[in-house]
């Protein structure tokens, strides 16, 4: 029987400076990248349903890993003979561009390594900072094999299994069909690693227990002699990145001090990658499959959560609460406990893996495996951990968890009483609700009393939406609610959007969007359907019009640039000056603002008028409920003929001496003075949870008290600049 060359000890011995050094850096730089992530405001704020801890907690903990690798690595060149002739091979080679002389060379090997793993973390900590779309997580993906391949690394890949084949494979087939395989692994085991960082310790502790049996398989390889040209330096990256992420794990063990982030989670998933391609060296099957037995856990996972988000027809990219260790924590176990296990599952599989791997030829190891994996798969699905839980349907396409409902509310600004009525409301049907909240300025109020903020693009901005559409899929965000005008349209015109991602953005059609903001369709719309409105006066109108008269902006909210004329220089000056202002005649009367609630058809179910006794900055600041049956009744009309509506209409008019109603303004949104009607009965949040649900809210005619009153004050949020909520 054959003897190895070299024994396990003979193999590690000169390498063990490699794991010390990636050891002593991840120790120390750990706590310092923590140290500036606080200080950056760097952190990860929970939202109760992906992130239940119970505080922000720093990121950059990939940033800490990513040094200790490539300070290991660097000692590997300092310290390994070879290293030197690399390095004069490098100089005679490249000039001449003889890249089958640099793909067997460790040194260039080794370099491709090093900068695809910063390129890697650079790419995760772009998407821990800056949330970048999945396709640009990709792309940077993409970039990284890119790079491995060019060092050489991955170019072979295919020989595992066109070796197999009953012809000779042509070279160019094989780099092509090796690139492929090399790019769809990085993709595939970065996505696996980030999908596994859902608890803490969970894939740092699971990734280093699989480096350390890609480390075992390394050594036995170098033992025989296997592929001498990077046998050792397979030995050094594992030695290398197990270090790194042992120098990480103590700060992350639950409860963590700190997170590696996507940053952390790519750089592993990009690890397992690129040493898995380096195991295709030898150009035997045997040993690839070794590494995706040592693999196994993330594997396993990541295939459970496509299929489950297959099935529940959603983005295989959109996070969800359904992951093997998320079902076992939602089952009655700790947190520590499910980490420990997945840990023995790991350790065990790692094991199993070597060993079938040295003791079982390659054609009977890929039996076991299929027979394992359908195994595993049947008592999964008998757990009931493969089938998505139940859902049920609601109107308009959406479909809903029966527990929880995610909100996003967008351009939240001071609304923090109306956030609070949502939450309110979510208590008394005895459902969880995670209330988002997204808004330009970090410091909006109502963002720090949020779940879950989000600071994103001004709504002018050519990434709004996009920002909008991300955030919901990354959050199973069942609706979404905005808060502002300016923003409505742009919202409406992409409901289709927001529906293929599984959100229902609550806003009226875009006809309706459309009547709403220009002041000029409003009065031709209103006029059409006899429902009374002051006249639009232009040209000899206005020369022969009474005063006083009154002008607005044609494209305007919030009561900006609202003039009453009274004289004739007035008038002249608003001709001459404002020429896109709108002029009307001027109404005398009682100004009311009415709370219409429609359903997601566009039926109108309740109308509450809310007398405007005080306006500040557009806003109503004092105010009552008044029972007129005159302006419920033509608010109704005005909210039905109108069609298209969704969720709550704000509508303004006057009440005339003489008990006429006369619209000014529509506005298809929650008004800043809505709190008013709900506090009265009109529970305009409970009945759009309940819509959400699927269920028909019992809304009756008198649900409202008449005469309550509102007297608004101003109210101060105090916090240190640290603090903020900027998601």
């Amino acid at each position: 029987m054959d003897q190895p060359q070299h024994t396990w000890l003979e193999v590690l011995q000169g390498q063990w400076p490699v794991g010390a050094v990636a050891l002593g850096v991840a120790l120390v730089a750990t706590p310092l990248v923590r140290f500036i992530a606080y200080k950056a405001k760097l952190v990860d704020r929970p939202d109760d349903l992906l992130k239940p801890h119970g505080r922000p907690i720093a990121y950059l903990g990939g940033i800490a890993m990513c040094l200790g690798l490539l300070a290991g690595l660097a000692t590997y060149i300092c310290i390994m003979p070879e290293m030197q002739a690399g390095w004069s091979a490098i100089k005679q080679f490249l000039p001449e561009g003889n890249l089958s002389e640099l793909a067997v060379n460790p040194l260039w090997n080794l370099l491709a390594i090093a900068l695809s793993s910063v390129v890697i973390t650079v790419v995760g900590l772009l998407d821990d900072i800056r949330g970048i779309k999945p396709r640009q997580k990709v792309c940077g993906q993409v970039l990284a094999a890119a790079i491995l391949l060019a060092g050489g690394v991955g170019t072979r890949m295919a020989t595992v299994i066109l070796a197999y084949m009953p012809f000779e494979t042509p070279e160019l087939l094989l780099s092509v069909v090796s690139a492929a395989i090399c790019v769809l692994l990085v993709i595939a085991t970065c996505n696996a690693t980030n999908l596994l960082d859902g608890l803490d310790g969970l894939c740092g502790g699971v990734t280093g227990i699989i480096a350390l049996g890609f480390l075992a398989l390394a050594v036995w390889l170098a033992m025989w002699g296997h592929a001498p040209f990077n046998s050792e330096l397979r030995v050094g990256l594992c030695l290398a990145m197990a270090a790194a992420v042992l120098g990480f794990l103590p700060y992350n063990m639950p409860p963590a001090k700190i997170f590696m982030g996507d940053s952390g989670s790519m750089l592993l998933g990009f690890f397992v990658a690129a040493t898995m391609a380096m195991f295709c060296y030898e150009g035997n099957i045997r040993w690839f499959l070794a590494a995706c037995g040592i693999f196994a856990l993330p594997i396993i996972d990541t295939g459970l959560a496509v299929v489950r988000r297959v099935l529940r027809r959603r983005s295989i990219f959109a996070g969800d609460r359904s992951h093997l260790y998320d079902q076992l924590v939602d089952r009655g176990m700790t947190v520590k406990r499910v980490v420990v296990l997945f840990y023995i599952l790991a350790g065990v599989t790692a094991f199993f893996a070597v060993v079938l791997a040295i003791m079982v030829r390659a054609r009977y190891t890929a039996v076991i495996y299929a027979v394992l994996l359908a195994a595993i798969g049947f008592i999964l699905h008998k757990m009931g951990m493969v089938t998505p839980p139940p859902r049920r349907p609601g109107r308009a396409g959406v479909t809903v968890d029966t527990k929880i409902l995610n909100i996003l509310f967008t351009s939240v600004g001071r609304r923090v009483s109306l956030l609070g009525e949502f939450r309110r409301a979510a208590t008394d049907l005895r459902i969880r609700l995670n209330i988002h909240a997204a808004d330009s300025s970090e410091l909006a109020p109502a963002l720090q009393v949020a779940d879950r903020a989000a600071v994103v693009p001004t709504i002018n901005s050519a990434g709004y939406i996009d920002s909008l559409l991300e955030h919901c899929r990354r959050n199973e965000i069942n609706a979404l609610i905005p808060l502002i005008d300016t923003e409505l349209l742009v919202l409406a015109e992409a409901q289709d959007r927001f529906e293929q991602a599984g959100t229902k953005a609550i806003v009226s059609s875009p006809e309706v969007i459309r009547i709403a903001t220009d002041k000029i369709l409003t009065a031709e719309f209103l006029a059409e359907h006899d429902l009374l409105t002051p006249k639009i006066l232009t040209g000899k109108d206005l020369d022969s019009a009474q005063l006083p008269l009154f002008t607005k902006p044609r494209f305007g909210s919030s009561s900006h640039e609202v003039h009453k004329i009274t004289t004739a220089e007035e008038l002249a000056f608003h001709r001459s000056a404002r020429p896109e202002s709108i002029i009307q005649e001027f109404i005398d009367g009682q100004e009311y603002t009415v709370d219409v609630f429609a359903d997601f058809d566009g039926r109108p179910l309740c109308a509450v008028p809310r007398r405007r006794d005080e306006v500040r900055g557009g806003e109503v600041s004092k105010g009552q409920t008044v029972r007129h049956q005159g302006i419920i009744d033509q608010s109704l009309k005005l909210v039905e003929t109108l069609g298209g509506c969704a969720g709550m209409i704000t509508v303004q008019c006057f009440l005339t001496p003489d008990d006429r109603v006369v619209f000014i303004e529509i506005n298809p949104r929650f008004g800043g003075g809505v709190p008013l009607s709900i506090q009265a009965g009109a529970d305009s949040p409970k009945w759009l949870l309940e819509l959400l649900l699927g269920r028909t809210p019992a809304i009756e005619p008198n649900c409202w008290t008449d005469g309550m009153l509102m007297l608004r004050y101003e109210q101060g949020m105090f916090t240190m600049p640290s603090d903020l909520s900027r998601g």
